[in-house]
């Protein structure tokens, strides 16, 4: 007996028709692969940080370095 809310209105899924029931499943695999891409995408966001941060210390380190005669 799980219930739906949408726009403040309940509804019983267990009187859904197989339609609605297959509309509800198709919501709620979308819904999965956003969370699943959201966290991909965080995790690619972090490594492009780090990475830029890498560069900028190398870029950094090798100017502070003094120049060879």
């Amino acid at each position: 007996m799980a219930k739906l809310t949408l726009d403040d209105v309940e509804y019983e899924t267990d009187d859904f028709t197989e339609e609605q029931n297959k509309l509800l499943q198709e919501i709620q695999y979308n819904n999965r692969i956003q969370t699943d891409m959201n966290y991909k995408l965080q995790g690619l966001r972090s490594m492009s940080e780090s990475l830029v941060a890498a560069l900028k210390q190398s870029l950094t380190t090798e100017t502070e370095q003094p120049e060879s005669e």
